[in-house]
């Protein structure tokens, strides 16, 4: 009898680079966000629910405002020059020339900042330090992200998969060093974490400018601006619609509060961990039948992939009261009313993408911006009505609201895409996924009900658990996906 070790090895070693490639970021990136998990219970344990509410609002400060401050430019227009751009010195020049054009964008908003350094802080609830710390952050670190969609576009994942894998262990550990070996609080960990970002950044800031040689480069530049800048409502909006709720809780209901939100968002958002699996197998299989012309192929294949997701976001929701249980104290447990509603809101994000997918497949990107500016705009609306009247809880229910419009509004655009492109029979089983949409909005809404009863959620679980090993299928179908994409 053969070795299961030596034949699993055997079959690796057979692989594709581009198929060995997927599987070690798919690991990488459940690592990352595994690490960046298992630190929050750290967090939410040294820290008060006001000091952990104010930490979470400057990373959601700091995440919109890198947005203006380079333009996203290791985004899409950089994963298209480096695909397009065949010869390693070309990259190089290209490469250094994004660094250059960060450096401006960001030196301007720079001085834009320290003309009302005052106003600013006061604004963003911090401190000048913190801000300086910030600015070279926005200069540095895109630095080594230009250098990961290069290596990710070339399929040199070895030194990618590492050094991301010791950054991610690195920013928690200086992070709790400071905060126990200084009298600072929240802002230790800031600083922790933007100390980490600048160094890891500044090694291939230098290293990239050195191997291009190149600052300033018109007609990248020009390319560059022109292809992101139309992105930036986009970019913004998704930002709104995932940390901006923060944000204003701490204005209309204070720091506590915004921490204990945060909390109940952060868990929540594990469910995106089991999405991007689903998507790195899921999208190139879709654009490869969209080339063939295969949709029947694409309509049989929502059922499996809709309950799968469904079963995640279930799990996730009854299990609400135990996980807050682990992660946070006693101080976070009335986040455990914010997890379904958020919950199903990610679960209408993996719907809306289902449909997002026509529209970048046929350069749609028009229309990905307009719903994306839809539900950042209702979401900020519905927020600033019901926040001050139920509390941070209505902040979940709100974003759930506004993924589900979202959902809507992409569903009725890739409609009109299929017309345009005369596609006469469905991509995908609208039917079903509005089926499984609303019952599952029921059960996991009902669900709540039952937090108060251990004994209930445990026969919900083990029922769960039932159907998932008799769906087992449900994942050689992913893997399917997986092998055929390419």
């Amino acid at each position: 009898m053969k070795n299961p070790i030596s034949q699993i090895w055997n079959k690796y070693r057979s692989m594709h680079i581009e198929a060995k490639a997927s599987i070690w970021y798919t690991i990488c990136n459940l690592l990352q966000k595994g690490i960046a998990f298992i630190v929050v219970p750290i967090y939410v344990r040294v820290l008060t629910t006001a000091e952990y509410g104010r930490y979470t609002t400057f990373q959601t400060w700091k995440d919109i405002l890198i947005i203006f401050a380079s333009l996203n430019l290791y985004c899409g227009v950089f994963t298209k020059a480096m695909v397009d751009l065949k010869t390693s010195e070309e990259r190089d020049r290209y490469t250094s020339s994004m660094q250059g054009l960060t450096l401006l964008i960001s030196s301007i908003f720079f001085v834009v900042y320290i003309a009302a350094s005052g106003l600013w802080n006061k604004l963003l609830d911090t401190n000048t330090v913190n801000m300086v710390l910030m600015f070279a952050y926005f200069v540095m670190f895109p630095s080594f992200n230009f250098w990961s969609v290069r290596k990710k576009v070339e399929n040199k994942y070895v030194s990618m998969v590492i050094i991301t894998l010791l950054v991610s262990v690195a920013t928690p550990i200086l992070s709790l060093i400071l905060l126990y070996q200084t009298g600072m609080r929240e802002d230790a960990l800031i600083r922790g974490f933007l100390v980490t970002q600048i160094t890891v950044g500044a090694v291939f800031f230098v290293y990239q400018f050195i191997r291009g040689k190149c600052i300033f480069n018109k007609n990248y530049w020009k390319k560059a601006v022109s292809y992101n800048i139309p992105l930036i409502p986009h970019y913004l909006s998704l930002m709104i619609l995932g940390q901006a709720d923060r944000i204003m809780i701490k204005k209309i209901c204070g720091d506590g509060d915004a921490g204990i939100y945060s909390l109940a968002y952060s868990i929540s958002t594990l469910m995106n961990v089991f999405i991007a699996a689903v998507n790195s197998a899921m999208v190139p299989w879709v654009y490869n039948k969209m080339r063939l012309k295969e949709y029947r192929r694409i309509y049989e294949i929502t059922r499996p992939v809709l309950i799968m997701m469904g079963g995640f976001t279930l799990l996730l929701t009854i299990c609400a009261p135990e996980i807050i249980g682990i992660v946070g104290t006693k101080e976070y447990m009335s986040s455990i009313w914010v997890i379904p509603a958020v919950s199903l809101g990610i679960f209408y994000t993996f719907c809306y993408n289902l449909y997002c997918n026509v529209e970048f497949y046929y350069s749609k990107t028009k229309y990905v911006m307009v719903a994306s500016s839809v539900g950042a705009v209702l979401n900020i609306l519905l927020n600033a009505v019901f926040i001050p009247l139920y509390g941070f809880i209505a902040a979940g229910y709100t974003t759930m609201v506004c993924y589900l419009v979202f959902m809507i509004v992409h569903f009725a655009f890739m409609k009109h895409v299929c017309k345009i492109e005369n596609i006469d029979e469905p991509i995908f089983d609208n039917k079903f996924i509005l089926f499984v949409s609303v019952m599952l909005s029921i059960i996991c809404l009902s669900i709540q009900f039952a937090y108060p009863y251990l004994w209930l959620r445990i026969i919900l679980m083990a029922l769960l658990c039932v159907i998932a090993y008799i769906k087992r299928d449900v994942i050689k179908v992913i893997i399917s996906m997986k092998k055929n994409s390419k």
